[in-house]
């Protein structure tokens, strides 16, 4: 009896904040005490409107089997918050597809547009699931490495480099992570003239959109000329209503370019839970008040944060544009992997390893700035920045 993995499996890692994660969580069930820098997922808890509406989703007994497309009711607040936040009209009956968490989505998407041997161009540094997901649809991810000494500026002539005739899709997260780049107007008509001259799609991980800071403005992909047609754009309720337990996100593209992912979506996941659907209709259209409150907290925290990297010899942390971390490059004579495992060892602090975000990665860290209360991450920050001065 053959009990191998298939090697497509074989070749794919744990992704890097996962494993960070959990890490943390182990540490704590011995009794140690640990700050978490790791996983983005705020530390809040879900605001109480939108808990309230899932309680009394289950007292109303919305507990059964569901359609796959999503309900109506979540439909139609997510295309009125299109409208709202997005500058983009979509249909709700066709074009929205509920899914059990963004990564479930963006799963769908790559699988039901990539066949064997194609390429799909990943900007690098990178969230840690993309290439993974797509060398599980036994595709190729293609790095598009961008430079930190150019403050990670994606151009048209870097994205045509690495063009070839097997590229399909082109993968965008926008604000990005691990970098924190809010990548502006020229830079996403970059993307575009290279995705239409090049029929190719646009995949665009929007998790970020409310987490922009000073002059930094969020622009979505799908709202240019000549790409609401052939661009994916996934969102999660995770960051901003703090609702990652819930598993609730959803991808917005036009009702024949979903077609396709809703195939992988029946066979797999089939629909998201009604009672989780309904609170996350009352996520977008109950209060948004919270989410200036948060985007302050962690506007000063990164303010703060990177102040205190700076003063550490060797120790570059520009200051994110948005999103929720830093990413500060280091230059002591140890990978990510290994300073990572000795803030854990000596510090109680755990961060993400620069590594499991691209080779681009490598030589820094990612400081997540919401996993704690401000209390805790400034102290955890200045546990990182011990260790580093002691190098």
């Amino acid at each position: 009896m053959r009990l191998t993995p298939a090697a497509r499996v074989s070749r794919v890692q744990p992704p890097a904040t996962l494993a960070a994660g959990e890490k943390a969580r182990q540490l704590a069930r011995q009794g140690r005490e640990i700050i978490d820098l790791s996983q983005s997922s705020p530390w809040h808890t879900t605001p109480r409107h939108i808990v309230d509406a899932g309680i009394q989703a289950l007292n109303d007994g919305q507990t059964n089997i569901g359609s796959p497309r999503g309900l109506p009711q979540l439909r139609q607040a997510m295309a009125d918050k299109l409208a709202r936040d997005n500058g983009r009209s979509v249909d709700p009956e066709g074009d929205v597809l509920v899914t059990p968490g963004s990564k479930m989505g963006l799963y769908d998407a790559i699988n039901a547009y990539l066949d064997r041997g194609d390429e799909a161009l990943v900007i690098e540094p990178t969230w840690v699931s993309f290439s993974q997901q797509v060398e599980l649809a036994e595709a190729v991810p293609v790095s598009v490495p961008l430079s930190e000494e150019e403050e990670y500026y994606l151009s048209y002539a870097r994205l045509k480099e690495y063009v070839t005739p097997q590229t399909r899709m082109v993968i965008v997260n926008n604000p990005n992570n691990p970098t924190g780049r809010v990548y502006t107007g020229p830079e996403l008509a970059a993307v575009a003239q290279v995705a239409q001259e090049n029929d190719l799609l646009a995949l665009c991980d929007e998790t970020y959109e409310y987490f922009t800071y000073d002059s930094a403005r969020h622009l979505t992909l799908a709202a240019l000329p000549g790409m609401a047609q052939r661009t994916l754009t996934s969102y999660t309720f995770t960051k901003a209503y703090a609702m990652a337990g819930w598993r609730l996100g959803c991808i917005v593209a036009p009702a024949a370019l979903l077609e396709p992912l809703l195939k992988v979506h029946e066979q797999t996941a089939s629909f998201v839970s009604p009672f989780v659907q309904l609170a996350g209709v009352a996520a977008l259209q109950g209060p948004q008040d919270h989410l200036a409150r948060w985007r302050e907290d962690c506007n000063e925290l990164r303010i703060r944060a990177a102040d205190r990297l700076y003063q550490v010899p060797g120790v570059h942390c520009p200051l994110p544009e948005g999103a929720t971390f830093l990413f500060p490059r280091y230059s002591a004579d140890l990978t990510s992997v290994e300073l990572a495992d000795l803030l854990v060892e000596r510090e109680g602090v755990v961060v993400t390893p620069g590594a499991g975000f691209g080779a681009g990665g490598e030589g820094h860290l990612r400081i997540a700035l919401m996993r704690s209360p401000a209390e805790q991450v400034l102290e955890g920050v200045e546990r990182v920045a011990r260790v580093l001065e002691s190098l």
